[in-house]
């Protein structure tokens, strides 16, 4: 299969990783590929220094910028794709307005939880896609109801590769290791897990915050951390390489998330063995299987996850039943299923039976 892939994402999240390992085992399956880019973006530079892909970058803008149109037009015209593949939306956008899905499938993948605009051009732009891969039931069910047909709608939940499963004993304490993943862009809930900490130090346990990400907001959590009294346990790490061994070095992970479509990090989690509290949002629940794999807070209000933490650090035999839990649920989401779905997706889309 000859694949055009779009990810026009500026930074480095968790879908931009999930697209590179994806584009990479579909490389290694034998599958042509040629990836457009936001310039200057890390996921060219990773994609390209990863081998087997032909990695272009186009100017950065908005979709529908001409600059970035016309080298998604070129990329398609010289490539001639069977199938054109969208891993977030403005590479969605910039496939339909650019034409490059024309006379071609486009496939998209769908990793958050809002749902999309009801604006006219929006409603052209979702009509434009054959395939939606939607990482949970939670983010198919907002395509359903902005009207995309559920029959193009299939859920494939996001995979880790095998380095992922850390089995390591469980750290010793006090001092409790409190851990946070994610980017500081004022959604992922960092002042929550701010204000919880200093609840528990009011209630005597001795607790740290690790904070695993970057971003524009990560001196406003840092301040307000100063200002509560717990900056001198809060270590604000950026991002780092070794995510996995740094959450099975933890005692929980802490996700007071306002809205996602499946955050990856919970399942990373999970896969190194560390309990899960996380806010039960969009397509959490279906992750840490409804509570049964992890803790699940109905707000995010730091009072209550504040009972809710401390509960847990203080029931070691309920933590070491949601380990236990948390790597069966993970144990399901291997990469090599992820690919092997996506990757039948595709070929769906390229037979015709997705249009």
């Amino acid at each position: 299969m000859r694949l055009l892939a779009l990810d026009l994402g500026a930074g480095l999240r968790g879908g931009q990783r999930q697209t590179a390992l994806l584009l990479a085992e579909l490389a290694g399956r034998g599958h042509t590929i040629r990836f457009v880019g936001r310039h200057g973006a890390p996921l060219a530079e990773i994609l390209r220094n990863r081998g087997g892909i032909d990695v272009l970058e186009a100017p950065p803008g908005p979709e529908a910028s001409p600059g970035l149109l016309l080298a998604v037009a070129r990329a398609a015209r010289f490539f001639q794709p069977d199938v054109v593949y969208a891993g977030d939306s403005r590479g969605h956008g910039a496939a339909v307005w650019s034409r490059a899905s024309s006379g071609r499938p486009l496939v998209v993948h769908r990793r958050v939880f809002f749902r999309p605009s009801g604006h006219p051009l929006s409603r052209i732009k979702y009509r434009a896609a054959d395939r939606f891969l939607a990482v949970s039931g939670a983010v198919a069910s907002t395509l359903a109801k902005a009207g995309v047909d559920p029959k193009r709608i299939a859920v494939v939940p996001d995979g880790l590769p095998p380095e992922a499963f850390v089995n390591a004993p469980v750290p010793p304490a006090p001092p409790f290791r409190l851990v946070h993943v994610g980017a500081f862009d004022g959604r992922k809930g960092q002042d929550v897990a701010v204000e919880t900490l200093a609840l528990l130090a009011r209630r005597g346990l001795d607790a740290t915050l690790l904070f695993l990400g970057s971003g524009p907001e990560q001196s406003a959590v840092a301040a307000r951390a100063a200002d509560l009294g717990v900056a001198h346990r809060c270590v604000f790490a950026g991002e780092v390489d070794d995510v996995a061994a740094r959450l099975a070095a933890s005692h929980l992970l802490l996700l007071p998330t306002d809205s996602d479509g499946a955050p990856l990090s919970v399942v990373e989690a999970m896969a190194a063995g560390c309990p899960v509290v996380a806010h039960a949002v969009g397509g959490v629940p279906e992750i840490v299987e409804h509570g049964d794999a992890g803790r699940l807070v109905g707000s995010l209000a730091p009072g209550d996850w504040d009972r809710a933490v401390a509960e847990l650090l203080s029931d070691p035999a309920e933590r070491a039943r949601l380990v236990a839990a948390g790597r069966l649920a993970a144990s399901a989401r291997t990469l090599t299923r992820a690919v092997a779905s996506v990757e039948a997706e595709l070929e769906k889309a390229r037979a015709g039976s997705g249009a």
